[in-house]
């Protein structure tokens, strides 16, 4: 009776389509979402070709084969990502049912896919109908369109196994800045009818994976606002974004060199190097997989650049870049897709791998090489990011002060305070993000010689430290911050200083926290230098070894 209730009751909630539910078959559907994912190798992106406007040539790209399929996965390519343009290939936007010659031909090349054993994910690509349109006043009729086509779609695919898997939207923006409410709200509405039509469908289509996405498939809009789709099933969802960061490297291209082993080279972001990638990796996984999702990476890359005086070493850096994101990936389980074009020139959008128009020949090797390299990596949990209880210190400065860059606050803090300090000393800092672009704290040493390196919580940095990257949070949010530093960099503070600037802050309160000594061993054998309180309650800076003092609720020995 439950079955036929269900039956009746799929059938009356199918979105806008026409198509015909069946009851939910989970034959073959045994890989949860965090399983797909991990199970992704090396991902590709067929960029530039059934994401065209009217013909899959239309942007310069030869008709898509069974051998470019049969190459990437002769490269060790074990997944691919097949962007969808649909809305020129529906009858009519009514009823938004797609025509019998376009699932045709997306079928093709899904089917030359699954015949490589590789894992697929379909998508809807460049529909600006929607995608440029996160309005409340298009939200109804582009829900019921979004809702109508994926019924569409999704009918089509429904007896297809667990390998092939759907994904919503893609990056939906208005001008690639921060979202407002009513802008976020309406990508997770998206999300929520993408998944309602498709279980809606029933067969398979009930257990199937499926992808959603955050605002413009940024990782830092979706951990500031991103919304879980509710589900019929457990652990069959995923969370998608994209990375090109930093987008001056990976994209405009105005610099040459990335990451903390390249520094000697030439010009880098200190802002955006390895431990960035780490610490949000890291972030994600606790904020997305810990919840159960799978997470994809549905494109990332760096686009091909280099000056003729160094050409070589750039080549390597690239290479260098696309390891490091990939290494990443893997070890987090997440499934990541690389962005090919077939562009090959220098410069912006320039992503290519292989040749289409020369028999699939591999046209960038370090760009393959670094992949390949990187997809070396096994999954392990990570330990993920730590936040630091703030301890309390001598206050240094206070004040209310905005931090930008040469026309704010550019505070000297003199090597003097840090006479006598071990490396457990911290520089606090009070403050409320406030800026319309970006927010940055920058620690120099203070003869402005260069960037110093620090600590926040778990996390390394040098020069450079975002907040709203690292707290995931926005305008208006206030956080106090402590800044550790190694024993190395200590001694140079110590002779130098420290001058503090930045953007996008405003700044109330500067502290050096002064260590109080106490040195607690805990249940996973860390220190900490949270708050410490005797056995009767009363809380304590002064500890004697071998003594019983409580730290966050559990008991501990000084030692």
């Amino acid at each position: 009776m439950k079955k036929f209730l269900l039956f009746v009751t799929m059938m009356l909630a199918t979105l806008g389509g026409k198509a015909q539910t069946v009851e939910p078959n989970s034959e073959g559907m045994t890989l949860n979402a965090q399983e797909w994912t991990r199970n992704v190798v090396m991902g590709w992106n067929l960029g530039n070709s059934l994401e065209c406007p009217r013909t899959e040539t239309e942007w310069g790209n030869p008709k898509t084969t069974q051998a470019m399929i049969k190459a990437v996965a002769g490269k060790g390519f074990n997944a691919i990502r097949i962007p969808v343009r649909w809305i020129n290939h529906v009858n009519n936007t009514k009823e938004m049912a797609v025509k019998p010659e376009w699932l045709a031909r997306v079928k093709e090349v899904v089917d030359w896919a699954l015949a490589e054993n590789m894992y697929v994910i379909i998508n809807s690509h460049h529909e600006d109908w929607y995608d440029r349109n996160p309005y409340y006043n298009k939200q109804e009729e582009n829900n019921r369109k979004l809702g109508a086509l994926w019924t569409s779609i999704a009918t089509y695919f429904r007896d297809y196994g667990e390998k092939l898997i759907f994904a919503g939207t893609n990056e939906i923006t208005v001008d690639w800045s921060a979202p407002s409410a009513e802008q976020q709200a309406v990508q997770n509405s998206y999300n929520q009818t993408f998944v309602d039509a498709v279980r809606n469908t029933g067969g398979k289509n009930y257990y199937r994976n499926l992808v959603v996405q955050t605002f413009a498939c940024s990782p830092y809009h979706g951990l500031n606002g991103f919304t879980i789709p509710t589900d019929k099933v457990e652990g069959r969802l995923c969370v998608e974004f994209h990375y090109y960061d930093p987008y001056d490297y990976c994209g405009n291209c105005t610099y040459y060199y990335w990451g903390e082993a390249y520094k000697d080279k030439g010009r880098i972001l200190t802002n955006s190097t390895e431990s960035t990638i780490t610490n949000l990796f890291d972030r994600i996984f606790n904020v997305w997989s810990k919840k159960g999702l799978g997470v994809v990476i549905g494109e990332y890359g760096v686009s091909n650049h280099f000056t003729n005086n160094d050409k070589q070493t750039q080549m390597e850096n690239m290479q260098y870049y696309l390891k490091c994101v990939v290494s990443e990936a893997r070890k987090h389980g997440f499934a990541a897709f690389a962005w090919d074009n077939n562009g090959f020139n220098n410069g912006s959008e320039n992503f290519g791998i292989f040749r289409r128009q020369q028999n699939m020949e591999v046209g960038n090797i370090y760009f393959l090489n670094g992949i390949t390299e990187g997809s070396k990596t096994e999954y392990e949990e990570p330990q993920g990011h730590q936040e630091e209880e703030t301890p309390e210190g001598t206050i240094f400065w206070e004040g209310n002060s905005l931090l930008d860059w040469g026309n704010g606050l550019q505070l000297p803090i003199p090597a003097s305070l840090f006479e006598g300090k071990s490396s457990d000393v911290r520089l606090v800092l009070t403050y409320t993000q406030e800026f319309k672009d970006y927010d940055d704290i920058q620690l120099f040493y203070g003869d402005w010689s260069e960037m110093m390196p620090f600590t926040v919580g778990n996390s390394g940095f040098t020069g450079d430290f975002n907040p709203s990257n690292y707290y995931f949070t926005g305008t208006g949010t206030s956080h106090v911050t402590a800044f550790g530093f190694s024993e190395a960099t200590l001694a140079i503070v110590k002779q130098k200083g420290i001058v503090l600037q930045g953007h996008g802050i405003r700044l109330t309160k500067v502290a050096i926290a002064t260590p109080t000594g106490i040195t607690t061993i805990t249940d996973e054998g860390t220190v900490t230098n949270a708050p410490v309180y005797t056995i009767d309650g009363r809380r304590t800076s002064r500890t004697q070894p071998g003594h019983l003092y409580i730290q966050k609720g559990k008991k501990y020995i000084a030692r």
